[in-house]
């Protein structure tokens, strides 16, 4: 495996842990409480910085590469770069219907957000799914070593603001609901041994 889609599956992992708080917040949002709206606002932010700004666009590089390479295997996984659009579309929308929900915590505000929220996780969830089970495996058959060589000299380098060690001061609330979600897992985990 290259280190280009190496990396790129690290992404995934990283984005599949906050899509799965968002789905916790999700579920306090359906029992009637209130989600914490700092752990998704930063993950809203994060999915409009580092995905649309770093991650996509090396999906893209690897996707023209291989348009050029093999046509006929790239046709099939074109919609690829419009997904890469309509993901980053979503994500402005569901991020202004926070700040509405937030300002007018209405019910159609309420049903909105609801609405936009699992609209953004299964977007999500899906794309990356349709990368991992057709896009990699399609690359990684096809592209040659030159090509991989000529993506990394083209890929604008930028570090993840969360999980590459340094964690940017705008994402740290939501790398400590992170930490704490993983200590809660291990906790439970513990208990679990333990009873069992």
């Amino acid at each position: 495996m290259t280190d280009m889609v190496r990396r790129l599956r690290k992404e995934h992992t990283d984005m599949t842990v906050l899509l799965d708080m968002m789905d916790r917040q999700i579920a306090r949002f359906d029992r009637g409480e209130a989600p914490d709206y700092d752990v998704v606002r930063g993950i809203l932010d994060y999915f409009l910085t580092y995905p649309d700004l770093y991650h996509h666009p090396k999906e893209d590089m690897v996707l023209r590469t291989l348009q050029a390479r093999a046509p006929d295997k790239a046709e099939e996984l074109n919609i690829l770069l419009r997904a890469h659009h309509d993901l980053a579309l979503l994500t402005r929308r569901f991020a202004t219907a926070t700040v509405d929900q937030m300002v007018n915590p209405q019910e159609s505000a309420r049903a909105w957000f609801g609405s936009l929220a699992r609209a953004f996780v299964d977007a999500n969830r899906r794309h990356m799914a349709i990368e991992e089970e057709r896009f990699f495996p399609t690359v990684l058959r096809t592209l040659t070593e030159a090509d991989w060589e000529a993506i990394n000299e083209h890929v604008v380098a930028g570090g993840d603001p969360l999980f590459d060690g340094r964690v940017e001061e705008r994402f740290q609330a939501l790398r400590d609901a992170i930490i704490d979600a993983e200590r809660a897992k291990t906790n439970g985990r513990r208990k679990a041994d333990k009873a069992g």
